[in-house]
């Protein structure tokens, strides 16, 4: 499958987005490889950091997205940016999800209304169009991000995701060294809003997921214990 994460306008996170996406797919032990295709290059530039420390699991960089790929790989996670329309153009065209991440701004509702047309333009008519708020603000009393939800779920073809993933920095932090959020702080909310994001668009492996009950059971009965060993 192969997923384009993009949008029209800068700083929406797609970078981020895509990188962490494709360690998760990778984690779940699928064949995964990332297509760098933003002029930035900045998921070349973590990959790369990733590579020389040694960090694993290993995800490929394709900077060309062809037909022979999508045949070697399960899973292909695009990063594309608009200073090469072109190449985001075929990209499109051969995707079979677009993942759009939208800051929480009228700016960005309107750059996202902007980036269907496009999209609308060179997809495949079974193309899977999602929407994601990236960098949602966490203090409870900012409304701006439900009207940014409200706003964005009346646009013609886009689907919204529940999940949200918020202004943490977490994110930058672990960018910057070449792991996924959920690597270096597993404990942190932002790796729970990556899980819940990835889950959402792809299914966990059973063993993890059987991983995951065991320790919750094993949390639940260890609570259970010391709860009854205070009482005593």
């Amino acid at each position: 499958m192969i997923t384009v994460v993009g949008n029209f306008k800068g700083g929406t996170g797609k970078s981020t987005v895509a990188f962490n996406l494709a360690i998760w797919l990778a984690s779940q032990g699928k064949n995964v490889a990332v297509a760098d295709l933003d002029p930035q290059e900045s998921l070349t530039d973590v990959m790369y950091v990733r590579e020389e420390m040694g960090y694993q699991p290993d995800v490929h960089v394709l900077q060309d997205l062809t037909a022979k790929a999508t045949q070697e790989w399960d899973e292909i996670i695009v990063d594309v940016g608009t200073a090469d329309l072109p190449a985001m153009e075929k990209a499109m065209s051969m995707a079979d999800r677009i993942l759009i991440p939208v800051a929480p701004s009228q700016a960005d509702v309107w750059s996202t209304q902007r980036f269907m047309d496009l999209v609308h333009k060179n997809c495949k008519d079974t193309t899977d169009i999602k929407g994601v708020i990236n960098r949602a603000d966490t203090h409870p009393l900012v409304t701006e991000t439900d009207e940014a939800m409200e706003a964005l779920m009346m646009i013609n073809g886009l689907t919204m995701l529940k999940s949200y993933l918020y202004q943490r920095t977490a994110y930058r932090r672990a960018f910057s060294e070449g792991l996924a959020v959920f690597e270096m702080m597993p404990a942190n909310k932002a790796a729970g809003e990556v899980w819940r994001l990835a889950r959402s668009l792809y299914r966990a492996r059973p063993d993890m997921k059987k991983k995951k009950k065991a320790k919750k059971k094993a949390t639940k009965e260890g609570k259970a214990a010391k709860d009854k060993v205070s009482a005593d």
